[in-house]
């Protein structure tokens, strides 16, 4: 466990470490019993021997990955185009995923394109008859068309932005500046009327290479979130800091709300894509945001206490300059 605390500084919760441990433990419990069945069979192994075995065991266990590394780096640096050489029949299902996600990709615009089309000759026929009609109640029927028809599109065009690759506009910014001008446009949202704002944010924080629009969008998707569930009013606390580890300087944010918070058993899929638990949700605004901050490098997790209100942090590694 301690060897898993030193080594993976990020894991924030007991029981990810457990799960780790027992991987570690068991696999090496795995190779102490081959490699004294072997020794059995072919040579002399006292039971004092058992103890240098089973240290033999765990060495070799916890040098496997970053051996692996270390080699992968060597190799890609001698063969470049060789980029799937360690991708070993384990690798099957990433590989598999990789495809799934690039046919996704393909599709996604045709998809959007097919639907499209139709959704605006529907729209400008129910506008030109609008205009056309007399009664009240049907302009209030076409009115629905419209709504539904608008409330489809915005349907196609989140569907789009998570199929489609991001192509990323990297500049090296102030994470402050960025989440004020977010700020700015939060507080013009119709939902603020009951809504206090808090700003914790701290100077002298590290600069950070990320596409400024694309993390404006994933405050924005937090944020509104936020509003929503806070019907009755609250509050909604913005908090930067800088972080010190083996990893190098980092940049944290943190989106709090003092909202209804999220269950227990919805909090493992708020990032999967379609899980919504509003009735005119989509679900993929959180998806969103998870894969553009994972497209920076960064992390994205969220905490949550029903009744009380949830939060998410985001963390971005600082920019190194060269």
């Amino acid at each position: 466990m301690i060897f898993l605390i030193v080594n993976h500084p990020r894991l924030m919760e007991l029981h990810e470490v457990m799960a780790r441990a027992l991987i570690t433990g068991v696999l090496t419990l795995c190779t102490t019993l081959v490699i004294y069945v072997f020794i059995r069979l072919f040579g002399r192994a006292s039971p004092s021997s058992l103890t240098y075995i089973l240290l033999a065991s765990f060495l070799i266990v916890i040098s496997i990955e970053p051996l692996k590394q270390v080699l992968e780096n060597i190799f890609s640096w001698i063969y470049p185009e060789s980029k799937e050489a360690f991708n070993f029949l384990y690798a099957f299902d990433r590989k598999l995923e990789r495809e799934k996600s690039m046919l996704l990709e393909e599709m996604a615009p045709v998809l959007a394109h097919e639907i499209r089309n139709p959704l605006g000759s529907i729209k400008g026929a129910a506008q030109y008859l609008r205009s056309e009609v007399m009664t009240d109640e049907n302009k209030r029927l076409i009115d629905v068309i419209i709504e539904e028809v608008n409330r489809l599109n915005s349907v196609v065009n989140q569907f789009l932005s998570y199929a489609k690759p991001y192509s990323l506009n990297l500049k090296l910014q102030d994470v402050n500046a960025v989440i004020a001008k977010a700020i700015s446009i939060v507080k013009a949202n119709d939902l603020m009327e009951k809504i206090v704002i808090e700003e914790e944010l701290r100077p002298e924080l590290p600069l950070v290479n990320v596409d400024a629009e694309q993390l404006i969008q994933v405050i924005l998707n937090i944020a509104v979130n936020a509003l929503e569930a806070m019907p009755e009013g609250g509050k909604l606390i913005f908090r930067t800091r800088r972080i010190d580890s083996d990893l190098g300087e980092a940049v944290a944010i943190s989106i709090r709300d003092t909202g209804k918070g999220i269950k227990k058993d919805e909090l493992r899929n708020v990032f999967k894509p379609f899980f919504t638990t509003r009735e005119r949700g989509v679900g993929l605004g959180l998806s969103i945001c998870q894969r553009i901050i994972k497209s920076h490098g960064g992390h994205i997790r969220v905490k949550s206490i029903p009744g009380q209100g949830g939060i998410f942090y985001i963390r971005l590694q600082r920019a190194v300059l060269s």
